[in-house]
């Protein structure tokens, strides 16, 4: 796949796209599990408390921390957790987490084309910058020139515009010649589209069901 002719900047979403969140989540959540001498097997669960308080994240109904502490308390089945209590006892569950971060083969490769393009490159998260940043290390896909754009710090999470507005603001460039590129309809090819932004649906497994540009690999991305 050729981008426009006019595009100088990529924005690369980081979960799921550049790393596997899921497998690194997933061995987190069952050593938690184990250490708390709770049933094996919760992925499932897990993953739908997860996206259920990310996306109240997303909309503005908690903070990035208290998504966290949320998750805890639901998961565990223990509202009564005061807050501290809760971000120690998840803390168990990011050690395994962080330990078990992989970059996705196609990553690097794609981040390093890029550049040899001559593109602007930042990578636009939900996350926040400084575990955002040290996955990015820690999987060995960041590269001097690159961006840090993550939302926590921007003050407003994908897919608000402003979120899309602040990366810009941060690369220099303008939304027109930008190409936002990730795994998440919503927040990484519909709020980037209505910012004013070119993007690309990446579908790792089946087939996009939507409109406009997918690939399942970045390698089908072509950056010259």
């Amino acid at each position: 796949m050729h981008l426009p002719a006019r595009t100088a900047a990529v924005l690369y979403d980081l979960d799921g796209t550049l790393v596997d969140h899921d497998h690194a989540a997933r061995a987190g959540v069952d050593a938690w599990c184990s250490s708390l001498g709770l049933p094996g097997n919760q992925w499932d669960r897990w993953s739908a408390i997860e996206r259920l308080w990310f996306t109240r994240f997303e909309n503005g109904e908690v903070s990035h921390l208290g998504q966290r502490i949320e998750r805890c308390r639901e998961f565990l089945g223990r509202p009564e957790l005061s807050d501290g209590e809760a971000l120690e006892l998840y803390e168990y569950y990011l050690r395994v987490y962080r330990a078990n971060w992989r970059a996705f083969p196609d990553a690097r490769p794609s981040l390093d084309n890029a550049l040899a393009a001559g593109l602007k490159v930042g990578i636009l998260t939900n996350g926040a910058a400084a575990m955002q940043q040290a996955k990015m290390e820690g999987t060995g896909l960041w590269r001097e020139g690159m961006v840090m754009c993550a939302t926590v710090e921007l003050g407003s999470p994908k897919p608000r515009p402003e979120a899309y507005l602040g990366a810009l603001d941060r690369l220099g460039v303008r939304a027109a010649e930008t190409v936002m590129v990730g795994d998440s309809w919503a927040n990484d090819v519909e709020g980037a589209r209505r910012a004013g932004l070119a993007a690309i649906h990446l579908v790792r497994e089946g087939v996009s069901r939507e409109p406009g540009p997918s690939v399942s690999s970045l390698d089908e991305i072509v950056w010259h």
